[in-house]
């Protein structure tokens, strides 16, 4: 066989892919072949081993090579089982049973004189153990802390330790004792691997022992900080003049970690990191800005002191000064969280934050959009949304137009000085945005123009919205509107010159006159550039228009000219355009005095409230605002239900919202969902939700979670399966000791995310205690997390309660 120089040589030089899967598959069918001779020697067998590693770079199949792997590590040399140990780690993965065959190896190899092959039988038990090793192996992990004089080995059984309590959380009792020990050592390799320690254990253990006993390590941690950040030059550990940043790094962020309930020592840590950003703060190195970006973290995750807190954004506010795009991503991402607990220090940085929206990477260009809409208020929205419109003016990314769109009428509507300024940015925003605004945009701005009791003022947008289209009759968002304003206010703008502007958006401006109207609604009807869809609606516009202009028209020769209009669409291939045409030709026909009062303004509608999102789809919504209508009146308001248990889950997939109580003719699906305006009388104030206690056992369930209680009912859920991606579980409903309410009629609404299906299935009807049975089956691995509305009556009266709960402890 050849060696594996030749090998890629032959793989390199395939002029063709044919060439290269036959040259790939030919090696492979000689690897398998070596690997069935029973005199394969080790050299011949290293070879083969390295060829199969180049294969797994490929992309190709290596299965047939893992036993080989570890028959590899049985040899004495320290050059094989260095490779033996590095294609296992590739090639193997704690799901594989071969997994098993390892046992032995390891268990020898972390016993062996040769410290290097301690280390190597560690790295590969670190990456791919199993639960099943790490309990077999454990032991000699907690040997080398114990015993091992070798700062090198100390360190990585330490790391590893960390890894197999990740794997298997009830070794914590067995590592605990250790820490202590690691964060006496003074070797920054131990002390590195005792905080990764420190951070498992914690974050793995349930047990308020084990934690309370790392918090007892709390000085050790904030003493070896003070060290090491107030040393001089460290050669061993130095990067660009930081000592050791990795540790700084790695304390900074155990400190944050166990700084919860630790009062007493506040005063320690503030002051600790007021030292730790004062001595890097005029530092330029990627090493200094990694340690005051944890640094800045740990301020806004413990109670710090409020300077404190203003020198944290201060800092941030130099990372978008570099010239570094990962820090200003990085600073600009950072300040989206803290900009709800510190918003005045980040509005002091408005004007960079505004400069980052030019920047030439379109990562910061949208964080810094994102952030540009976090930092928007009363004082700040005309400069702000003329720098908003002018990046929109500027953007070429549809899917950032409608983002941008959305989020300019949500703040439009809650931080506008004044209606006319209201109206004059939605109208440029609809002429900057060009095709990108969505049907419900449209639908806010006409619901605005509606409720606009200022006659002036709405004779002025209707005129500004006609002169914009007329300008560009292109733009369907902008035609849309026009469209619909000039059928319902036609009568305000008739034979007056409109379009004159004060702002920046210099319109032209035009004389509206009945024949213009309809050469406009012939211009968009013989208009190419639309979509089919977007033709169709604009049609079903023009004929809506031109059945409202038939009462508003004095010219009989253009009436006549909206009568060929309708005339034209009566045999149209759409079905909905040539139903509607014939209808409106009907009610064309009628007298005067009938169509008037037939087609009579429209009562202005409410305004739904509309929620802001963020442009980073997979992590938490920020900046939540609502559209709201200025004048008083019914809203009709959404209730996502499942917005808030939604974690990547498919478009595709609707809601699971599932009802356990018997059919009623009310329609629990809108209840749950709230999406109705509700008429009916108010209901009782739902009452505090009162501290429930740990996991108990209800009614003979082992291990039922209570996650409501008020001083009526108590629900719980026992997890009976979970795993493989279905889970059982049974929700109690029962009364509470306490209360002397009559209680009735009770109904159990749950709801899942999206990407999960729920099915319930009632085992004890409506009476107390009751017992339902769900099914949930999703994507293995998923949280479980519901929302449920409990609805009942007490005393004979409805009330209704609703909660979240994701404490299972366990996945699907």
């Amino acid at each position: 066989m050849g060696s594996l120089k030749s090998f890629i040589k032959a793989v390199r030089k395939s002029k063709t892919i044919a060439d290269e899967r036959a040259a790939i598959q030919k090696e492979s069918a000689k690897i398998r072949t070596s690997f069935r001779d029973p005199q394969l020697d080790t050299s011949t067998r290293r070879t083969n081993i390295a060829k199969l590693m180049y294969l797994y770079i490929l992309g190709e199949k290596t299965h047939f090579g893992q036993v080989e792997c570890i028959k590899l590590l049985a040899s004495q040399s320290f050059a094989d089982k260095r490779l033996g140990y590095l294609a296992t780690m590739l090639i193997l993965d704690e799901n594989q049973e071969v997994l098993t065959l390892l046992t032995n190896s390891l268990d020898n190899d972390m016993q062996h004189p040769n410290a290097y092959i301690v280390g190597l039988a560690l790295c590969c038990l670190g990456n791919i153990a199993s639960p099943e090793l790490a309990r077999d192996l454990h032991a000699n992990v907690e040997a080398i802390l114990e015993k091992s004089t070798n700062v090198y080995l100390k360190k990585k059984a330490a790391i590893v330790a960390a890894k197999l309590i990740e794997k298997e959380p009830e070794l914590c009792e067995y590592f605990l004792p250790r820490v202590s020990s690691l964060l006496s050592d003074k070797s920054p390799g131990v002390l590195l691997g005792g905080l990764v320690l420190v951070q498992a254990i914690h974050n793995h253990s349930d047990d308020d022992a084990h934690r309370r006993e790392l918090a007892a390590q709390f000085p050790k941690i904030v003493g070896h900080l003070k060290r090491v950040s107030a040393s001089g030059f460290m050669p061993d550990y130095d990067v660009s003049g930081v000592p050791d940043p990795f540790l700084q790094v790695t304390l900074l962020q155990t400190l944050r970690v166990l700084v919860v309930n630790q009062t007493q020592y506040m005063d320690d840590i503030n002051d600790l990191l007021t030292q730790v950003a004062s001595t890097l703060e005029s530092s330029s190195k990627n090493s200094a800005h990694a340690v005051l970006y944890e640094c800045v973290k740990t301020i806004f995750a413990i109670d710090s002191d409020p300077a404190l807190k203003i020198l944290g954004v201060n800092l941030l506010g130099k990372f978008l000064a570099t010239r570094d795009n990962n820090c200003r991503y990085v600073a600009l991402d950072t300040l989206l969280t803290v900009i709800h607990t510190e918003p005045q220090a980040v509005q002091r940085h408005r004007s960079t934050i505004v400069g980052c929206l030019s920047d030439g990477d379109i990562s910061i260009r949208r964080r810094a959009l994102e952030l540009t809409f976090a930092i928007l208020n009363e004082q700040n929205i005309r400069v702000l949304a003329r720098e908003i419109l002018v990046f929109l003016e500027e953007c070429t990314d549809s899917e950032l137009c409608t983002y941008i769109t959305s989020q300019l009428t949500i703040a439009a509507a809650k931080f506008a000085p004044n209606e006319k300024w209201h109206f004059d940015t939605l109208i440029r925003m609809l002429k900057l945005a060009g095709n990108n605004v969505t049907s419900d945009i449209l639908s806010s701005i006409l619901a605005l123009i509606l409720q606009c009791s200022d006659a002036k003022l709405k004779e002025y947008v209707v005129g500004k919205i006609w002169a914009t289209a007329v300008a560009d009759p292109k733009q369907y968002g902008v035609a849309v509107v026009a469209l619909w304003t000039i059928g319902e206010y036609a009568d305000l703008v008739i034979g007056k010159t409109v379009g004159k502007s004060e702002d920046e958006d210099k319109t032209k401006s035009v004389v509206v006159s009945e024949k213009s109207i309809v050469d406009f609604f012939h211009t968009i009807l013989t208009n190419s550039t639309y979509s089919e869809t977007e033709k169709t609606q604009l049609v079903l516009y023009i004929l809506t228009a031109v059945i409202k202009l038939s009462v508003k028209f004095r010219d009989s020769a253009q009436v006549e000219e909206l009568r060929r209009i309708l005339n034209s669409k009566q045999h149209d291939v759409n079905f909905e355009i040539q139903q509607r045409a014939v209808e409106y030709e009907q009610v064309f026909g009628q007298p005067m005095n009938l169509k008037q009062g037939l087609l009579a303004k429209m009562p202005a509608p409410p305004v739904k409230t509309r929620e802001a999102v963020s442009l980073n789809q997979t992590g938490p919504k920020k900046n939540r605002q609502s559209i709201v209508s200025r004048p008083s009146g019914p809203t009709t308001t959404e209730d996502l239900l499942l917005d808030l248990i939604d974690h990547g889950s498919t478009p595709n997939n609707a809601p699971q919202a599932v009802s356990a109580a018997p059919v009623t003719s009310t329609d629990l699906l809108t209840d749950i969902f709230g999406s109705t305006t509700i008429s009916s009388p108010p209901v009782p104030p739902k009452p505090v939700n009162k501290p429930v206690p740990a996991a108990h056992s209800i009614n003979n369930d082992v291990a039922a979670i209570p996650a409501f209680s008020n001083e009526t009912l108590q629900v719980s859920f026992v997890p009976r399966k979970f795993g493989g991606g279905q889970a059982d579980i049974d929700a109690l409903v029962q009364l509470n000791p306490t209360t002397l309410d009559s209680v009735g009629k009770v109904q159990l609404l749950i709801a899942v995310p999206k990407s999960q299906k729920l099915v319930i299935s009632s085992t004890s009807g409506d009476r107390l205690p009751m017992r339902q049975t769900l099914k949930l089956t999703g994507k293995e691995g998923s949280n479980v997390k519901l929302r449920v509305k409990l609805k009942y009556e007490a005393n004979g009266a409805p009330r209704e309660n609703q909660f979240d709960f994701a404490g299972f402890g366990k996945n699907l």
